[in-house]
């Protein structure tokens, strides 16, 4: 196939060019440039200047909970069955988003890892995705009721084992308290630095990220300095720990939606109180540390935490809006949720610009991202998504 006369906004970082080609073959983008010729027999669509860029790249969501007032809570007690249908269905709604990319950081009974092969294997249709499976947190931590508790280096580092064996891709550890959990304080550390150097040195052995719920202070500079590779959420971030992401390459991944949604739609909406109370004490804090965070250059990557209240699949590219809301520019955080996040998930080789030999991971907007950002978060304004060069959505009419 031909894609005629785009801008395009090929995620390397170069500016948007006008009057672009792109010719997609076998899956893969294997010509870009001005005035390709047309080939016998090729199919040719004239996108007439419509913008065309990498399909997005969502780091953070949770594919069994729905957006549900009180998903996590109920999760241990639902049938399997219907979380394996509630994921498959959230998948498919991420991926007619244009969300092509997605990591998965914490289900039970192994979904994610099954629903990744599933898609992978062509069974279902989906983003394609990275898998945690199970998150390893400390004993009555955050997420306790659906993780691995492990309480000790030794555990820990056995804890990470059962994960790799059960599929993983990355590890993922609750190195603070969090917000959707009862009884516990957003801002308290909870595995000591020792803990998570353990684990996550059984991560990196295997060559697998690890990722870190990391809300309070302490416990962010604990997984930064054990070497994490990206803090999940990031909400109370000093100078100091600012620069040692900085320093180190650690990416952040914000966020931003969750306790957005959750302050937004409030006890009225059937959301905990407990969960109400502490979003309405962080939300602000949250968007402060993440413009501490640009300002210094931390690497930002995309993430939305989409599962979390009112926090819906398929409505992803909020997130975008937000940080750029937020202050980051728009076109760096267009790259946080393409070239950026395919590093962080170490799928630069395969996805996150548009280049030869990429997979043909492609997001059609009606109107320009760069100034009316919201664009993309309006379904009849995505008017085309592909996915390893098949369509999800179908951008006009093909000669």
């Amino acid at each position: 196939m031909l894609l005629r006369n785009t801008v395009l906004f090929d995620g390397t970082g170069a500016p948007p060019r006008r009057h672009m080609d792109l010719r997609v073959y076998g899956g893969q983008i294997v010509a870009v440039g001005p005035g390709l010729e047309e080939a016998d027999g090729e199919e040719t669509l004239d996108l007439d200047g419509r913008w065309l860029m990498p399909g997005l790249i969502d780091c953070h969501v949770h594919l069994t909970f729905a957006g549900e007032p009180d998903d996590m809570a109920k999760s241990p007690t639902t049938p399997a069955p219907v979380l394996a249908w509630t994921a498959a269905e959230n998948a498919r709604c991420t991926l007619e988003a244009g969300v092509t990319t997605a990591r998965d950081l914490g289900t039970i009974h192994a979904i994610s890892v099954h629903l990744r092969d599933a898609i992978a294997a062509g069974r279902l249709p989906g983003p394609r995705l990275r898998a945690v499976n199970s998150i390893i947190c400390i004993t009555g931590g955050h997420g306790w009721p659906m993780g691995r508790q492990a309480d000790g280096a030794d555990e820990v580092r056995k804890a990470v084992r059962e994960q790799l064996r059960a599929g993983a891709d990355c590890i993922k550890f609750t190195a603070t308290g969090g917000v959707m959990t009862p009884g516990v304080d957003p801002r308290a550390a909870s595995f000591t630095e020792e803990e998570l150097r353990a684990g996550i040195e059984e991560a990196h052995k295997a060559f697998k990220r690890a990722a870190a719920h990391a809300q309070g202070t302490a416990g962010i500079r604990n997984a930064v300095r054990a070497g994490i590779d990206s803090i999940e959420h990031g909400i109370f971030l000093d100078a100091e720990v600012i620069e040692e992401m900085r320093a180190r390459g650690t990416f952040l991944v914000p966020t931003l939606a969750a306790p957005q949604n959750i302050s937004h739609h409030g006890i009225a909406g059937g959301v905990p109180a407990y969960m109400v109370e502490k979003s309405d004490q962080v939300r602000e804090i949250h968007r402060e540390s993440f413009r501490a965070a640009v300002r210094a250059g931390v690497r930002v990557a995309m993430g939305t935490d989409a599962g979390t209240p009112f926090n819906r699949h398929g409505a992803n590219a909020t997130e975008i809006a937000l940080m750029v809301e937020c202050g980051m520019p728009a076109s760096e955080a267009l790259l946080a949720a393409t070239r950026n996040a395919a590093d962080l998930l170490d799928l630069t080789a395969v996805t996150g610009t548009i280049e030869l030999g990429k997979a043909a991971d492609v997001l059609i907007v009606e109107g320009d991202p760069l100034t009316q950002i919201r664009v993309l978060c309006d379904a009849e304004r995505v008017i085309g998504v592909m996915k390893g060069g098949v369509w999800v959505k179908r951008a006009g009419a093909a000669r």
